[in-house]
């Protein structure tokens, strides 16, 4: 559940959403005879704008909800999150800080909700409504998420009644009090507004959502809240003195995402082969329509792959989840976990799990290159799931950084990109170990480079010995991608250009 995804953009339509509830509310409010404090109305539009949030992280229509998605995605088995909280610590902590501010609010918004049972149920509520919704999506539903939100309720819950013991007089201002025959008393049901505003805010997001999905902005964010916020396709400016470095690589860029300055280019919007470089773009779009615990069954389209290629030793008949093809397709450059998981979310995207593995690779890269272009990759055309030589398969050096950029917003997949080596066990029982290609992220490479932290290694006759990499060095985040260099060459540029840009 705990999934970011351009959050900030459906901030606006949830303040105008919580801002509408309030005036009308408050209208309500006056006409029977009752008040609430200042308080309560501020802590109620911070609850929307929380509800905002939470509804925009989990059931935007920008996750691609379907009748087809029923049943594809569920885990109705409890504490499952424990024997995966290891390898996905994220998920875990993610789902109990999500409804931390639940609890809290709650607290400090309702008389009702002063009894736990009430602020439990809420919270176990709204996350079940949350899971029964995503029963129609992509990502799926899972009894644990209700579970650790709810333990994050009760966690918001004792947080507001210790700020309550602290500052007494704030007692005096939760609830709503009501005019009875010329006396206040405070109204002891009063949580029913809390649903009608979720209503509300759910009803925005929704909107927000099939707009951001048809291309159409509904406000800027940045006209409500005076700031500027990125978006995938902002352009860097390009500095004045670039860096001065002495490279092999053919293509190469330097990227100072903090600023969003490229410090350093050559040949950057040359088109070029990507090599397995396409893997970044490959995962980044399988994430729109698969979730981690998804299991998926290998079939006959691992055996496609080129004699020459490099392989996690798939075969047809195994059975992973979508997690443990992303670690054989990112660490080891298996070629046929790409193939795997390019059928299986291929299939997700004609809403057809038994179209033919010609229609499901059809399928997955047209989705590949319309996910390239929202990136800011839009001088690239890629033709299969795996970055093997092809004809009318290209990219730039330019174009690898926005997907490298988008790439490092995932938790999941950066987690994987900069592990050294991962070892598990498919779900048809076979122990695995994959070393990452990466020579900056092997403590035992004379490249090993502490600030390193992923991404992606490639080599092809066409494109040469590559390497997109990422680091934080002083608290700044780079992107550096190396293109058409030799085996030595890929990190002796790479550590070059970083170390320019240390200096």
């Amino acid at each position: 559940m705990f999934y970011l995804i351009d959050t900030v953009s459906y901030l606006p339509c949830g303040l105008a959403a919580s801002l509408l509830f309030l005036l009308i509310y408050h209208l309500r409010l006056k006409a029977e005879n009752g008040k609430g404090s200042r308080l309560r109305g501020f802590m109620l539009l911070i609850l929307g704008l929380y509800l905002t949030i939470v509804f925009a992280l989990t059931v935007s229509p920008i996750y691609g909800f379907s009748l087809s998605n029923i049943g594809s995605s569920i885990n109705l088995k409890p504490f499952q999150v424990l024997e995966d909280m290891s390898g996905n610590p994220t998920n875990f902590w993610g789902n109990i800080f999500l409804f931390v501010p639940f609890g809290l609010l709650l607290v400090l918004v309702s008389k009702r909700c002063q009894w736990l049972h009430i602020t439990l149920l809420a919270g176990a509520g709204l996350s079940l409504f949350v899971e029964i919704l995503q029963l129609f999506s992509t990502r799926g539903a899972d009894v644990d998420d209700v579970i650790l939100n709810t333990v994050g309720t009760f966690c918001g819950y004792i947080l507001g009644k210790i700020i309550l013991g602290l500052i007494p007089p704030l007692k005096s201002r939760v609830g709503v009090l009501m005019n009875i025959d010329g006396r206040y008393y405070r109204k002891q049901k009063d949580a029913g507004s809390i649903a009608v505003l979720s209503l509300f805010v759910l009803v925005s997001v929704t909107i927000t959502g099939f707009a951001a999905k048809s291309g159409f902005t509904i406000l800027n964010s940045s006209s409500v809240f005076g700031v500027q916020t990125p978006n995938e396709q902002s352009q860097p400016a390009y500095a004045e003195t670039p860096l001065s470095v002495d490279i092999v690589a053919r293509n190469a860029l330097l990227w100072d995402l903090s600023s969003n300055t490229v410090l350093f280019e050559k040949d950057s919007k040359t088109a070029i082969a990507p090599a397995s470089t396409t893997k970044m773009l490959t995962a980044l779009t399988a994430m729109d329509f698969c979730t981690e615990g998804v299991r998926v069954l290998v079939g006959e389209e691992v055996l496609r792959i080129a004699e020459d290629s490099s392989r996690a030793w798939l075969s047809p008949g195994c059975e992973l989840t979508v997690r443990q093809l992303l670690d054989a397709m990112l660490l080891p450059s298996g070629n046929d976990a790409a193939y795997a998981l390019a059928v299986f979310a291929g299939r997700r995207i004609c809403e057809d799990t038994d179209a033919s593995v010609d229609k499901a690779l059809e399928a997955f890269v047209g989705a590949m290159n319309l996910k390239s272009s929202d990136v800011g990759a839009e001088n690239s055309n890629f033709v299969n799931p795996d970055g093997y030589d092809a004809d009318g398969q290209y990219t730039t050096a330019f174009d690898l950084a926005c997907i490298a950029r988008a790439f490092i917003k995932s938790d999941t997949l950066n987690s994987i990109a900069s592990s050294s080596s991962i070892s598990d066990v498919w779900l048809s029982g076979q122990p695995v170990t994959y070393n990452n290609t990466n020579a900056l992220i092997n403590p035992e490479s004379p490249y090993y480079y502490e600030c390193a932290a992923g991404l992606k290694t490639g080599r092809s006759e066409n494109a040469g010995c590559c390497l997109v990499s990422s680091a934080n060095i002083g608290g700044i985040t780079y992107i550096c991608v190396v293109m058409g260099s030799t085996e030595e060459g890929r990190w002796q540029d790479s550590l070059a250009l970083f170390n320019a840009a240390q200096s």
